[in-house]
């Protein structure tokens, strides 16, 4: 394998283990809701992608061409699945809620036939029984069935925000497959991360200049890392590693998330969430080789 490719493939490797934080350094935020830290990082996040942009040369070459209705769309399923996922956090836990995330592809199988058209074939079907049956199990049969368990009354709340994250990320699956012949991963990124930041602007009257102040490190971490850095490791790696490819090494972001969550918060992994695991990502990993087999 040539340079390029192993230098490629490294680049998502990394960018997937840095989406792996996200959820966990948003728990040492404090005195701030999910919608302004969603805002604050993505501003920070879009200044740091400017500055990179504009240092390659490529700032001026970015503009709005056709498909506008698309992007604005994207722009929002972003500030959805954002939100939705560090409520589900603050709710949940990490574990909980990068998993409840990757239903992704169960969303993707069963609105792709209707907006699409595709057809489900046995091994989608097999994904959507896999994807299914790792929610319960990751959920806990006896939390869906008496709503609080031993739990709290927000965990319910909190996996349904998980649910809906995973449904904001399917769109932007199939939005972006959309956008591909019209704008690069980059171009979608800044463009949408734009339209996402207008859309939260009204956020800014709910953010106190203490709590800024006092969480400025923390949401440097989430919008320069993870929102630009990450960003762009993965977009220029993508450029030489198969799609297909990249989806399948995209499976480390979950479990570099349940791990660190582990090690940096002593967030306690059970059996179940382990075996849910395991089935929400062969679920996704199934998905992947369908992509390539159409391919």
């Amino acid at each position: 394998m040539e340079s390029r490719y192993i230098k490629a493939n490294a680049q998502v490797i990394a960018a997937s283990v840095i989406y792996g934080f996200a959820g966990i350094f948003f728990l040492f935020i404090k005195d701030m809701d999910a919608g302004p830290v969603v805002f604050c990082q993505l501003l920070l996040g879009f200044l740091a992608l400017a500055i990179y942009l504009a240092a390659r040369g490529k700032l001026s070459e970015i503009r709005l061409r056709g498909k506008r209705k698309a992007l604005l769309l994207l722009g929002a399923w972003h500030a959805g699945v954002m939100i939705s996922n560090y409520t589900a956090v603050s709710f949940t836990g990490v574990s909980m809620s990068v998993l409840l995330l990757y239903t992704a592809p169960l969303y993707v199988l069963l609105i792709a036939p209707v907006i699409l058209k595709e057809k489900i074939s046995t091994k989608n079907l097999a994904a959507l029984a896999l994807s299914l049956v790792g929610v319960v199990v990751v959920v806990g049969p006896e939390n869906l069935v008496s709503g609080t368990a031993d739990t709290g009354s927000g965990y319910l709340f909190g996996v349904l925000m998980g649910l809906f994250s995973g449904f904001f990320y399917a769109c932007i699956i199939m939005t972006s497959r959309y956008l591909r012949d019209e704008y690069s991963g980059l171009e979608q990124l800044f463009l949408s991360t734009g339209v996402t930041l207008i859309i939260l602007l009204p956020l800014m009257s709910k953010i106190s200049s203490a709590a800024l102040l006092e969480n400025l490190p923390v949401l440097l971490f989430l919008g320069v890392v993870i929102t630009s850095i990450g960003s762009i490791l993965y977009f220029t790696g993508l450029e030489h590693v198969k799609a297909q490819n990249a989806s399948i090494i995209s499976l480390l972001e979950p479990v570099s998330a349940i791990f660190f969550a582990y090690l940096i918060l002593n967030d306690p992994v059970s059996r179940s969430t382990l075996l849910g695991c395991v089935l929400i990502l062969a679920s996704s990993l199934l998905m992947s080789l369908g992509e390539e087999s159409k391919t």
